[in-house]
């Protein structure tokens, strides 16, 4: 039975992912640095999967549960923060926080599970960027430079790994109705991450997320639509700020929306 060890599995994306997962078979280590709400996430867990405690800005933490858990096959990274605000006015505590969890914590997984992936031939790096690692989102300048790190550090990986049996895969979707996105949305920066539609649900992610272990390609970016504008405007940088004005009326549009839905009680949908 394959076993997929998972950060940031009390999350939105990580519950969806584990329900998939379980459904095919999988054994998984679920990992989250809240201890209480981790278990409060998963009450139970079936035989041959477990719950872990594991600071991810810690290499100390990465290196135990690697000791621990030698056996996973998969490393599914999707711990991340999100801080909306203007840059330059946000405490640097924001960027910090952002810079520990989203590209140092896991530059730690991929370091300590890449070699031992690497010394045993075979193994798994997924790894969850943004399409804000493809093309720069105002507003979230933080949240966007670790993404852009993660994609870059996760491509580069992957063409030192795959040759020795351990493909890495980056996933960089547009984004998602989870409490990342929700908990930031009273921000009127917050507008910006809506500029080219809604928010996904985290179903399709761990779907993204099941393709990439089925099919191990080097990136998969999602919706299609949002993929093909942000790849356009990564070639051509001078097309932000056109985009910007013309996408933004409607982004505001779509925030002010969710957050009536949110403010009554409801799931923006």
């Amino acid at each position: 039975m394959p076993k997929a060890m998972m950060t940031g599995a009390a999350g939105g994306i990580g519950q969806a992912t584990a329900r998939l997962l379980w459904q095919k078979g999988f054994h998984l280590i679920l990992t989250d640095r809240d201890e209480a709400l981790l278990h409060r996430t998963y009450p139970g867990v079936p035989g041959g999967s477990a719950l872990y405690a594991l600071d991810v800005t810690s290499l100390e933490a990465w290196q135990q549960a690697a000791q621990r858990f030698a056996e996973v096959d998969i490393l599914i990274q999707l711990a991340g923060v999100m801080r909306v605000g203007t840059f330059i006015h946000q405490p640097i505590e924001e960027w910090h926080l952002q810079l520990q969890v989203n590209l140092m914590g896991l530059a730690y997984g991929a370091w300590v599970f890449g070699r031992l992936f690497a010394e045993r031939g075979k193994g798994h790096l997924i790894h969850l960027s943004s399409l804000a690692g493809v093309t720069a989102i105002p507003g979230i300048v933080g949240y966007t430079a670790t993404k852009f790190g993660v994609r870059g550090l996760s491509l580069g990986l992957d063409a030192e790994l795959r040759p020795r049996g351990v493909p890495v895969t980056v996933i960089g979707p547009g984004p998602v109705r989870t409490p990342l996105i929700l908990n930031e949305l009273p921000k009127p920066e917050s507008a910006y991450t809506l500029a080219a539609g809604g928010l996904l649900e985290p179903e399709e992610v761990a779907q993204a997320i099941w393709r990439a272990i089925r099919t191990q390609p080097r990136e998969i970016l999602l919706p299609r639509n949002k993929a093909i504008a942000a790849r356009l405007i990564s070639i051509w940088p001078a097309l932000q700020g056109y985009a910007a004005s013309l996408f933004e009326p409607g982004a505001r549009r779509r925030r002010q929306k969710y957050l009536q839905t949110l403010l009554s009680g409801g799931t923006p949908s």
